[in-house]
């Protein structure tokens, strides 16, 4: 079977999958959840060619023609439907916010063609969650009744958003953060790197391999979490007045990239977690290793209670706007509400 070359972390999820399929027990639909950046892409390409492997005795083999066009994302029965992408697809160049009746529908008609090139059709919807709802009850009919040469693989970080009757007829993949011993073992795997970089990187990944292949392959990736953790630096020295201008500011950028400002939000909460846990002196367990001066500056500066406070107000932030709380008004609380530096 293909192991960490193709899939960091989750063997003992990926070979209970080849062993299924090999058996011929494969579902007609898959729910792959985890949090962000843990691995469900991969794991979806990993059970794409899977079903489509040419190969008898092991697998997907990582070797035949039908594994090769899938892991280089240009099989013609392997198709991925998101939010954003799908939209630039489409050519209207606008970003969308849901998963549209119009992309659902068109899966549904391919759905009953003769697969071109492979053994199944695989749609691998990306954010499942974010689908309207009259996108969810149209591919709710079609997993009622599905085709057979069809496998939809259904990808979220919430699937409690998701329509209860979509899960129930979905075979439920539940991935967890990796081991970060697994995960130094599979970046040396992968990109052959030296063991004492591949252990740095991996804890400060939090057990997510997709954050791990972003910075070791995606420059403007690096830039913007070193950009988001210095402006977690310049607010922890700010006052009340800065921390004031800048949230209208983000709220401003908040307006033009709903995501990517959660994001920021998101990495600054666990800039804070390690803030946290530098106050209580266990530095070995801090996620952004590289940045352990400043946090251990100021963990002595805020101490324990105000650096969980601070945790604490950016996980009910991030939680309302996730839930559309009017967003000028939250990042507002967000600012005021979380304490300044301690004046020793």
């Amino acid at each position: 079977m293909v192991e960490s070359s193709t899939v960091i972390g989750h063997q003992v999820t990926l070979n209970r999958l080849s062993v299924a399929i090999s058996k011929g027990q494969n579902s007609h639909a898959y729910l792959i959840t985890g949090p962000e950046s843990v691995g469900k892409n991969s794991v979806a390409r990993y059970l794409a060619s899977a079903l489509n492997c040419e190969n008898v005795s092991e697998i997907p083999c990582g070797q035949c023609a039908q594994c090769n066009r899938i892991s280089r994302s240009v099989h013609a029965d392997c198709e991925t439907i998101s939010v954003d992408l799908d939209g630039y697809l489409h050519g209207d160049g606008n970003k969308r916010t849901v998963i549209t009746i119009e992309q659902i529908r068109r899966i549904i008609r391919e759905c009953y063609l003769k697969p071109y090139e492979g053994k199944y059709r695989v749609y691998i919807i990306q954010q499942c969650d974010r689908m309207s709802e009259e996108a969810s009850n149209a591919l709710l009919k079609t997993l009622e009744e599905p085709p057979e040469q069809v496998v939809l693989i259904l990808l979220s970080s919430v699937p409690e958003k998701i329509l209860p009757t979509l899960v129930s007829r979905a075979q439920v993949i539940s991935l967890k953060k990796v081991n970060w011993l697994e995960l130094e073992k599979g970046l040396i795997q992968k990109f052959n790197l030296d063991k004492k970089i591949a252990e740095e990187l991996s804890k400060t990944c939090d057990g997510k391999p997709g954050i791990a292949v972003k910075m070791l392959e995606d420059e403007k990736y690096r830039k913007w979490r070193s950009d988001a953790l210095d402006e977690a630096e310049t607010l922890a020295e700010s006052g009340p007045y800065q921390r004031f201008l800048y949230g209208g500011s983000f709220s401003k950028r908040y307006t033009k990239d709903r995501e990517d400002s959660i994001a920021v939000l998101t990495l600054w909460q666990e800039w804070w977690r390690d803030v946290l846990i530098s106050s209580y002196g266990i530095n070995n367990s801090i996620i952004n290793q590289s940045r352990i001066d400043k946090i251990s500056y100021y963990a002595n500066q805020y101490g324990s209670t105000n650096s969980a406070k601070n945790v604490r107000i950016l996980t009910q932030a991030i939680a309302k706007l996730q839930k559309n709380f009017n967003p000028s008004l939250t990042i507002e609380q967000l600012m005021l509400g979380m304490p300044i530096l301690a004046k020793k």
